[in-house]
């Protein structure tokens, strides 16, 4: 991996976020803001891959087909969360570098986090954990977010052997197949629809549709439920149906999934870049021989600035679980299609 080493002081990238929040300069002094933004995510890679190498030893050792990918965060991400969040700054950000594991059990997520905790020899130190699946009365941040959004969030930060990168944050994202068949379902309805269901911003009933499902999953993994989706798993299912009917959410998803036909067939490589054109559903998958190409190509798609295009630059071990790690970017939301459906089938009504 080609390592960017960071260039600019805290305080200048601090400069260039507020400049870019308020939109303050001219166009090229923003271009410049850019530039420093940019340059400040991309040498996240190198602690991110140091931390990658040790999530994915203790992942798969719990469980050999765990899926682990790891990525950084999209530049035009970055610029949308500084202009929704008036006093938020990129050195702040702990997800410019995310690395993420899924497992098929919420015990597997339990046990990967109480392993990464408790490890005595951690060179990168964990500085927050946030819960999203269980209630702490002590924290009243715990527990499932209000959108239905549930996993395990550790924070990193770079303690290791390269003093450059001492300090930068990386967020380690732990999840169950259920808990990221509900993120990537929310995911590609935004992705094709323009909507912004993960910030709660939309319909109110396709929003309130993916609060109970959310709480249905809680329920099937034994933890606790939505705020205001508390009901009994028949009260829930009832009102997940009426707002089928009423939405035709499976039908939507299962139309985006036969859109986008299915790519990354190949274990070659691993820089690529994914470029989804939303209005048409044309996805197109390009692996680079190199992470510089890869990243290359991602700088001069963003400076597009085209709000048609989505852009993801991914570096997984094996590009053959590119889907398993981002279906969001294929529209695969079969189990999340395949929970709802099958649901509605035991409460008496098929899809």
């Amino acid at each position: 991996m080609e390592k960017v080493i960071p260039g600019y002081s805290r305080s200048a990238v601090e400069r260039a976020s507020k400049q870019i929040r308020k939109g303050i300069g001219s166009a090229v002094e923003l271009e410049n803001a850019r530039a420093v933004l940019s340059e400040f995510r991309s040498a996240h890679a190198f602690p991110l891959n140091a931390v990658t190498v040790t999530v994915r030893q203790k992942a798969l050792t719990i469980n050999g087909h765990a899926v682990i990918a790891q990525r950084l965060k999209r530049l035009p991400t970055i610029l949308d969360k500084l202009k929704r969040h008036p006093r938020m700054n990129v050195v702040t950000m702990q997800d410019l570098g995310g690395c993420r594991v899924i497992f098929p059990s919420l015990a597997e997520v339990d046990q990967l986090v109480r392993e990464l905790r408790n490890a005595p020899r951690a060179r990168n130190r964990i500085v927050r954990v946030y819960d999203y699946l269980r209630h702490d009365e002590e924290n009243d941040r715990s527990g499932p977010k209000p959108s239905g959004y549930r996993g395990m969030h550790l924070t990193y930060e770079y303690r290791a052997s390269k003093k450059e990168y001492e300090g930068l944050r990386i967020e380690l994202q732990v999840r169950t197949q259920f808990q990221h068949a509900w993120a990537t379902a929310v995911e590609t309805m935004d992705l094709f629809s323009g909507s912004e269901l993960k910030y709660s911003k939309g319909d109110l009933r396709v929003i309130r549709f993916f609060v109970v499902v959310s709480s249905l999953m809680a329920a099937e993994e034994h933890v606790a439920p939505v705020p205001g989706a508390e009901g009994s798993t028949r009260e829930l299912t009832s009102e997940m149906r009426q707002l089928e009917d009423e939405l035709g959410i499976v039908s939507r998803l299962r139309g985006y999934a036969a859109i986008v036909s299915n790519h990354a067939t190949s274990d070659r490589r691993n820089a690529l870049t994914l470029e989804l054109r939303r209005s048409a559903g044309n996805l197109t998958v390009t692996v680079h021989e190199r992470m510089a190409d890869a990243e290359a190509r991602l700088a001069d798609l963003e400076s597009l600035d085209d709000d048609d295009l989505d852009v993801v630059l991914v570096n997984i071990a094996r590009i053959s679980q590119l889907q398993a790690a981002y279906p969001n970017y294929y529209a695969d939301t079969s189990i999340f299609t395949e929970f709802v459906t099958e649901r509605l089938k035991a409460s008496g009504r098929t899809s």
